[in-house]
């Protein structure tokens, strides 16, 4: 047991050190119609599928099963669409009426359904069943797990509204956060401290509204994103120019700030923090942690100044995050760009405890934090970074032109997936051509792993051509793990497969090798756990860890 102890520990230590990653490409897929389709967000489903959600004005066509309700073709529709764990279609839904609808948000419900969030100009006609208050309101449907709508809620004010995040609540709410113009009127109870201000609606599991809430200051208040936290309030942020006034109690430092306000159940406010640089800085997304904090993304213009403690790589937009406590005292922050504008659009959380943020490079060659060249003038990038958010790697997801990221999210698998409307066809990593022209947008995504090569020198002089590294994917792993190997003049290898404690599951020599051998195993028999597979092949061992789900 000792002995089988202290090679786990020693495999463990000689991963942590030596580990490289890969990019593997497992698939991706394009969805869309004749005209232009903006793929928004996305999310995975109880069933290990997706849940795509964009605003579309294609018409009965492609992948579009369902006309737009604007004969003209000029004004978009929400469309949906629900697809299976390796990308095939399963259903699409559109929602709309004639005039104009803007999605936003989606998110996957307790009794399997979805709800779907955006802003809507129509009166009551196609899939709405009240008329406008004023511009635009915000605009919410409920379906079932078919995407068959259950109903559909407005609210607004005299004003316009725009609705920018949806989450449901513990108790089978939701709770819906945008920014509004409106005073008092329609479904809005406080009057506007400035331009804009932030609203939040809570509304029931039947849609009925509950409370609402206006935060803001004399300026210009945006709200982009609100969760639940793990007290039962909520975690409010966007993005805000105004100083101290109304329910802001912190000067701005430059144009506009971060502002994160923390409300109780109820709405009653309990704290609110400023963040930024002496330059502009722009919201983007917002998590809490396991640890009771918060973990904020977004891009900023600013130098060291105010709360940023790191430079710009470029004058222009970087990546910026930002880890508070439960309070919102600042944690650390961490600058991520090229020379060349970087923009996040998206962040979420990883099994491993750290992140995934993701958003549009203009940084066109590899530099500063960027490891790889652009392929057209806009490329998705997306960063792993761990707990601190020390950077782990980080990948340019080649497209033809300028493509611009939806989201980015770790699957339940381990893998990868990242979305992005796309339209210039076949090129990249994109397989399938558009559906329309060229110049138009389809919804399109990728699924890939990323996964750790281990090289392990013995101590023995070994040149460039005799280094081998081993890959094994996917990781974490259910039945079948392909075990590759890379490097030249590999012609005999011994394949070792050990468990947490050390003891020897599997071990079979192999001999008379092609270049680029993969070896798969059917290991659907093995428990739940950590795992270790062993290469042994010209007076070197190679070690990888692999999870078993």
């Amino acid at each position: 047991m000792k002995k089988g102890m202290f090679a786990f520990l020693f495999m463990l230590v000689l991963y942590s050190l030596s580990a490289q990653y890969s990019f593997h490409k497992v698939w991706d897929y394009r969805y869309g119609g004749a005209k232009s389709d903006y793929l928004i967000n996305f999310c995975q489903t109880e069933d290990r599928g997706y849940i795509l959600g964009g605003s579309g004005n294609s018409n009965l066509d492609g992948d579009k099963t369902q006309a737009n309700w604007d004969t003209t073709l000029d004004k978009e529709d929400y469309w949906i669409i629900k697809i299976d764990s390796v990308g095939h279609k399963q259903w699409d839904k559109r929602f709309g009426g004639v005039l104009q609808e803007t999605f936003s948000r989606l998110q996957q419900t307790s009794d399997g359904g979805y709800i779907v969030a955006g802003d809507s100009y129509s009166n009551a006609d196609g899939d709405k069943t009240e008329n406008c208050r004023g511009g635009f309101d915000y605009w919410v449907v409920k379906t079932d797990a078919l995407g068959n709508k259950e109903w559909d809620k407005r609210f607004g004010g005299g004003g316009d509204e725009a609705l920018w995040a949806v989450e449901q609540t513990t108790d089978k709410g939701y709770l819906l956060g945008g920014y509004s113009t409106s005073g008092v009127s329609g479904d809005k109870t406080q009057p506007g401290w400035g331009g804009y201000d932030y609203w939040v609606v809570k509304i029931d599991s039947a849609g009925h509204k509950e409370w609402d809430k206006r935060f803001g200051g004399d300026g210009d208040d945006f709200l982009y994103f609100g969760i639940q936290s793990k007290d039962g309030g909520y975690l409010l942020g966007g993005i805000s120019n105004s100083d101290t006034s109304g329910d802001k109690t912190q000067l701005n430092w430059g144009g506009y700030d971060w502002w994160i306000v923390k409300i109780d159940s109820v709405g009653h406010k309990q704290w609110d923090k400023r963040l930024g640089g002496t330059n502009v800085e722009y919201f983007r997304a917002l998590k809490q942690t396991k640890d009771g904090g918060y973990v904020l993304g977004g891009s900023s213009y600013s130098n060291i100044s105010g709360d940023k403690t790191q430079p710009n790589h470029s004058g222009d937009l970087d990546y910026w995050l930002i880890k508070i406590d439960g309070n919102g005292n600042k944690l650390w922050d961490k600058d991520y760009g090229g020379s060349d504008a970087d923009e996040i659009k998206t962040l979420a959380l990883t099994n491993d405890g750290g992140y995934l943020v993701g958003g549009d490079s203009y940084t066109a060659n590899g530099n500063g934090d960027k490891s790889e060249n652009n392929l057209g003038l806009v490329q998705p990038w997306v960063v792993k970074l761990d707990s601190l958010g020390n950077k782990q790697w980080d990948k340019t997801i080649f497209l033809l032109g300028a493509e611009y990221i939806a989201n980015a999210l770790q699957t339940t698998d381990g893998s990868y997936i990242v979305g992005s409307l796309s339209g210039f066809g076949v090129g990249g990593y994109r397989t399938q051509s558009s559906w329309g022209l060229d110049s138009l947008d389809d919804y399109w995504i990728i699924k890939f792993c990323m996964d750790t090569f281990t090289s392990i020198d013995n101590g023995q002089q070994t040149t460039d051509n005799s280094k081998i590294q081993i890959q094994a994917y996917p990781n974490p792993f259910s039945s079948d793990l392909s075990i590759a190997l890379k490097g030249e003049n590999i012609h005999e290898a011994t394949f070792t497969i050990t468990d947490a404690i050390g003891q020897v599951i599997y071990k079979r020599e192999e001999s008379n090798l092609a270049q680029g051998y993969t070896k798969v195993l059917d290991l659907s028999y093995l428990p739940n756990g950590v795992y270790f597979v062993e290469v042994s092949s010209g007076g070197e061992n190679m070690v990888k860890r692999v999870v078993k789900e």
